[in-house]
């Protein structure tokens, strides 16, 4: 790292709060020396940077202080392009206009031959399109639904069959690349995790009569994913069964064992969710091995058979 970038690096580790010489010697692995004379250099140039006393010691900038633009590199600008690819294109972008509007900024902020140097980087970096990516207007109405705190009255699509409920969003995540809400769930009275892309219509919900009641009972009783209280299922798997979890959003985080005797999943759900992960074992076929808990393999059985009797009821009569 030369100078300049170490300045600007000590500047940006100032505003996030104060440190010490040897804290930052060591991240920037350089001597204490070496930091107090950069610290020197940075005040010569303007910054009002504060010299703490005490036995703990250490710098820091004034709170009103803030960093004016800093110039973006060629890498450092490439990789944030190559993120806003993650988020889709134009209207097919989950966060709708400021996505296309933030990509421009960057490369309006890039000199004409950085921004030749960075296209023809993106030109070897490729995203694939994903069929999932929810729409940007339903992301944007859950995530004012958050910051202002009020319900929505949504359309909801699963493996199950529709429903209508109201629902008052609390977070928004990203996982596997599936798009999530959190929220607490009128029709159930519990804190639920809900696919966006499977949300249809959505409006502005009135509270229900009871909305605070709710909201205490639905966040009192929330437990986490894995708590102990909950299944465990454990899974053995074919070295093709540990490709397809590795492949899978939900199961690649769970593979247990670097061994091909020993190769497997070991993790905890709620009660509520083990249908959901029969369904997708009922795919691994032979190469998952149900070692618990036995409600799952029964389950897993049970979908089996049904597909079972399904082809062969179907089967007969058809001219191949």
């Amino acid at each position: 790292m030369n100078r300049t970038d170490r300045l600007t690096g000590i500047l940006l580790a100032l505003q996030a709060g104060s440190s010490t010489a040897a804290v930052l010697a060591a991240r920037f692995e350089v001597s204490r020396r070496t930091i107090l004379r950069d610290v020197d250099a940075l005040c010569q140039l303007g910054v009002p940077v504060i010299a703490l006393s005490g036995p703990n010691g250490g710098y820091r900038l004034p709170e009103d202080y803030w960093l004016p633009p800093l110039h973006l590199s060629v890498e450092e600008a490439t990789v944030l392009l190559f993120a806003l690819a993650h988020l889709g294109n134009g209207d097919a972008s989950p966060l709708g206009a400021a996505r296309g509007t933030a990509e421009q900024k960057i490369r309006a902020s890039l000199r004409p031959s950085e921004r030749s140097a960075s296209a023809e980087q993106l030109a070897h970096l490729t995203v694939a399109s994903d069929e999932n990516v929810p729409a940007a207007a339903t992301v944007a109405a859950l995530r004012h639904a958050v910051a202002d705190e009020h319900w929505l009255d949504i359309e909801y699509r699963s493996t199950r069959g529709d429903s209508r409920r109201a629902i008052l969003p609390r977070t928004v995540q990203v996982d596997g690349g599936r798009w999530y809400t959190s929220a607490v769930d009128a029709l159930t009275a519990e804190l639920r995790v809900f696919r966006i892309d499977r949300i249809g219509t959505l409006n502005r919900a009135v509270p229900p009569p009871d909305a605070a009641a709710l909201v205490a009972r639905a966040t009192a009783v929330a437990v986490a994913y894995d708590d102990s209280t909950h299944p465990e299922i454990r899974v053995a798997l074919s070295s093709r069964g540990v490709r397809l979890a590795a492949n899978h959003p939900d199961f690649h985080r769970h593979l247990t064992g670097a061994d091909a005797d020993r190769a497997g999943m070991a993790f905890r759900c709620p009660p509520a969710e083990l249908p959901y992960y029969a369904r997708e074992l009922v795919m691994f076929g032979a190469d998952a091995t149900i070692i618990a808990p036995t409600s799952l393999r029964a389950m897993v059985i049970d979908a089996a058979r049904t597909l079972l009797d399904h082809h062969t009821a179907t089967g007969h009569g058809v001219k191949e």
